[in-house]
């Protein structure tokens, strides 16, 4: 298998052929007012490190660590359990995320496919999948802020124990946004596929150790970069941030396509084994290489990621 810097080169390789799709997470990183609050109310040198997998859309604020005002934060703010407006705003919010992450992801695919961007359609075909995976960990995790604020020792037990389970939700689902639109199935599906690979470990944990250090040696230059300039930094990190997630993001699905038996790999042309360019499939053609009794597996092309396949 190539390695994870030859894997994330092929992305950035692809990110600027497919410039367009990284509007998604730009536009996600300035959605995030409460983050650009932070950074532009800082005033000094601030240098963080992210720990990231690549579970769900990159954006800046994938890689730059934003200055902690000591409050914690599941999405909604709790000031929008008394206030109707702020409630509708920040649900608003979810579904607006969703909807750019259904129609980016299965355009990620098109894009790989050297199909054309079906963005709309994709939102309106994975746009329940997505928004269940987008407000799962929101409802998940809402409790847990508020017990947050209890005394100090069962405040930072909880805290704790919620990014223990976070850490370990998300390396078990990191690939399921990417089944989602590989596999053209439901979200049940494709976090029950994630899991497998996950526990079978191999390739999918070698993967994100990889990436995660990655953002380790990124994070740093970028954070420093967005935080401790004053407005420059942002105007410079935000497009940054955009393009890096688009490169972490298409070299990914490449990544979850080699390794997923059930989905079809990306050849070094774009194009997807018996998928023609409108994503209609040959006939008879089930999405499964190998039922037709042939060794449909692409063979070792040296160090080419676009030619793998486990």
């Amino acid at each position: 298998m190539p390695s994870i810097t030859t894997r994330l080169s092929a992305g950035v390789d692809d990110a600027l052929t497919h410039l367009p799709l990284a509007v998604v997470p730009l536009v996600i990183a300035v959605l995030d007012a409460g983050k650009i609050r932070s950074v532009l109310a800082f005033d000094g040198v601030h240098v963080g490190i992210r720990f990231t997998l690549p579970a769900s859309v990159l954006s800046t604020w994938s890689f730059v660590s934003v200055p902690n005002d000591g409050t914690v934060s599941a999405g909604i703010p709790p000031s929008a359990l008394a206030e109707p407006s702020v409630l509708a705003l920040a649900v608003g919010g979810l579904l607006v995320t969703s909807a750019l992450a259904a129609g980016y992801f299965g355009s990620l695919a098109n894009a790989l496919a050297g199909e054309p961007y079906r963005f709309a359609e994709n939102v309106r075909r994975y746009l329940p999948a997505f928004l269940v995976f987008t407000v799962a960990p929101v409802v998940v995790l809402s409790p847990l802020v508020l017990l947050a604020g209890a005394p100090s020792a069962i405040g930072i037990a909880v805290i704790a124990l919620a990014l223990a389970g976070i850490l370990v939700a998300t390396y078990l689902l990191y690939a399921t946004p990417y089944l989602l639109v590989l596999r053209e199935t439901d979200l049940l599906t494709a976090a029950r596929a994630s899991y497998a690979l996950a526990v079978d470990g191999g390739a999918y944990l070698s993967y994100a150790l990889g990436f995660v250090a990655v953002v380790v040696v990124v994070s740093p230059v970028l954070s420093a970069i967005t935080v401790s300039v004053p407005v420059v930094g942002l105007a410079v990190g935000i497009p940054v941030g955009a393009v890096l997630g688009l490169a972490g993001n298409l070299a990914t699905m490449r990544f979850v396509a080699d390794i997923d038996p059930e989905s079809d790999g990306f050849d070094r042309d774009g194009n997807r084994p018996g998928v023609h360019s409108d994503g209609r499939r040959d006939a008879g053609d089930d999405g499964n290489n190998g039922d037709d009794g042939e060794d449909n597996t692409p063979s070792p092309g040296g160090d080419d990621p676009h030619q793998w396949k486990e």
